[in-house]
């Protein structure tokens, strides 16, 4: 099929949440086909039931899809071909009772794209493997029209769908947060032990700085090396950072998102481990 543009190519200014926008396109196609298409109105319906799934009513409140988002984003899935308007005249504008489907290339690009998570955080890895686990049978069985898959788009579909696949590419997304956190945690409490050290020495704090960055324990030296960033804040900041900054941003932030990270990864650990059929081992 080639290679799938990337998404905001395909849903624009909505992309901040298209976890939640591709699954809700996704279950507004399954769930109208036997209207003979879903209505823009139906995309947000499950975009709003998503969100509050994975508690977003709560922990971002203003949150919302309007229609008219949702109409353009149907305007460039058309342009794009993945989807297509049902009966009308397509030279005009869409009415709002417009129903569309998903093209084949859509369904199968929409799933690649909502499977694909990159360092997603947990809910949303948890809430795609539970919309995978719920509803991937209904999705290929109520395909309708032009949207009918060949085996080969079947097979794709259900392979980046499967349940087990997703959780276990969340658990290597989080075991490699998991070691950068880590290091982080290693290093700053390095850092904050040399400058300890440096300072009891009685040496001036330029040089505590130049011990510090000759350590190579800094993740954005390329960006501004640790003694020019240092060296250029001012005197009680500077003091700050060598005696408490390094320690506190160990103790107070890299330490319990570790702690966090390790209990998320325990937790799809079992996760996977509840979903991989017995007698098959993990990739």
């Amino acid at each position: 099929m080639g290679r799938t543009p990337p998404l905001a190519e395909r849903l624009g200014h909505v992309t901040t949440q298209a976890t939640f926008i591709q699954a809700a396109l996704l279950a507004a196609h399954g769930a109208g086909a036997r209207a003979g298409g879903f209505r823009a109105s139906d995309v947000r319906f499950f975009f709003l039931l998503f969100t509050n799934w994975v508690e977003h009513d709560v922990t971002r409140p203003s949150q919302d899809l309007d229609l008219t988002q949702v109409r353009r984003t149907l305007e460039r899935l058309c342009r794009s071909g993945w989807a297509e308007p049902m009966a009308g005249d397509r030279s005009r504008k869409a009415p709002r009772g417009q129903r569309y489907l998903l093209t084949e290339t859509g369904l199968v690009s929409l799933s690649e794209s909502l499977a694909g998570l990159d360092r997603a955080p947990l809910e949303e890895a948890l809430f795609v493997a539970c919309f995978a686990a719920s509803y991937l049978k209904a999705i290929l069985a109520r395909v309708q029209g032009r949207t009918v898959l060949g085996t080969a788009a079947r097979r794709r579909v259900a392979q980046v769908l499967d349940p087990a696949r997703i959780l276990r590419n969340a658990r290597r997304n989080t075991a490699a947060v998991l070691a950068d956190l880590e290091e982080r945690l290693r290093s700053s409490l390095a850092l904050e032990e040399a400058a300890e050290e440096a300072l009891a020495e009685g040496v001036s704090e330029a040089q505590v700085v130049r011990r510090l960055e000759s350590l190579g324990s800094y993740q954005l030296h390329r960006v501004r090396p640790l003694a020019e960033l240092l060296l250029e804040l001012p005197d009680d900041l500077r003091r700050f950072e060598l005696t408490e900054g390094m320690g506190m941003r160990s103790r107070l932030l890299f330490a319990p998102l570790a702690e966090r990270s390790r209990a998320e990864l325990a937790l799809l650990e079992r996760l996977e481990q509840h979903l991989v059929p017995r007698g098959k081992g993990r990739g």
